[in-house]
């Protein structure tokens, strides 16, 4: 069935589980990092639009594990809801844009900023918003999040800098961002449905992908479960850099 999409059905069938398991274990262990590893691997093997609308459904099913293990973890988040509400008026509007946007622009724009903030996150120079900032700045991070989101897949780098400003510890930051991801996602879904973008091979391609995922995910859980908060931030930082040196490579390409 996959042959219809590609042509090479055991091949593809290796690479995109494989590609999924990777980009689910660093989801798994960081709370974050699953399409911006797995969308431009599996993207030159489908290409970028059905990566990133196949990506979705795996990329939610995490969020909403991830959110459900980390339930005690939500309290006293009131404070971001802005964050939420305007993730879900972003996310609708990119993925209009997927449609009509050139993808390299919001990828470079993306990643040019992640790498900024990792260098000097490195450097020990990381923004800390006071309490009173935390709603303004959140609905403006949520909602270009959800633009970029939408039209690229990729929420993490933006709601990452947030929520890094804000000051949270490995276990809420992780259950936060799988709550702020699912709150983008399911805009985007919508969206994707909406506009006809779920086609059948489409549907099948993240029907594949979910048991690697699943695997890939379960490991990284565990892995960041023996991780100290020290090792945890460096490792986000690393993460980050990587991540956004990736993606201004793949969007002067």
């Amino acid at each position: 069935m996959l042959g219809a999409l590609t042509g090479q059905p055991a091949v593809t069938t290796v690479l995109v589980a494989a590609a999924a398991a990777l980009a689910a274990l660093i989801k798994g262990t960081l709370g974050f990092g699953f399409p911006p590893v797995a969308t431009p691997l599996i993207a030159s093997i489908v290409g970028a639009k059905t990566a990133v609308v196949a990506l979705a459904i795996p990329g939610l099913l995490q969020n909403v594990a991830q959110a459900w293990t980390g339930r005690v973890h939500l309290k006293g988040c009131r404070p971001l809801l802005p964050l939420m509400a305007a993730l879900v008026v972003g996310s609708l509007g990119g993925a209009y844009l997927l449609t009509v946007l050139p993808g390299h622009l919001a990828t470079m724009l993306v990643g040019a900023t992640v790498v900024v903030y990792a260098v000097l996150a490195m450097f020990r120079v990381e923004p800390a918003l006071p309490p009173t900032w935390t709603g303004p700045v959140g609905a403006g991070a949520g909602l270009v999040a959800g633009l970029l989101g939408g039209a690229t897949g990729i929420f993490a780098p933006i709601l990452v800098l947030y929520l890094t400003a804000v000051r949270m510890d490995k276990e809420r930051f992780t259950a936060v961002i799988s709550i702020a991801f699912f709150v983008g996602q399911v805009p985007q879904i919508a969206g994707y449905a909406g506009l006809g973008l779920f086609t059948t091979e489409r549907l099948l391609l993240s029907a594949l992908m979910i048991p690697p995922v699943a695997v890939g995910f379960a490991v990284g859980m565990a892995v960041r479960s023996w991780m100290s908060q020290r090792a945890f931030a460096m490792v986000v930082r690393l993460a980050l850099l990587v991540i956004g040196v990736r993606l201004m490579f793949e969007a002067l390409r």
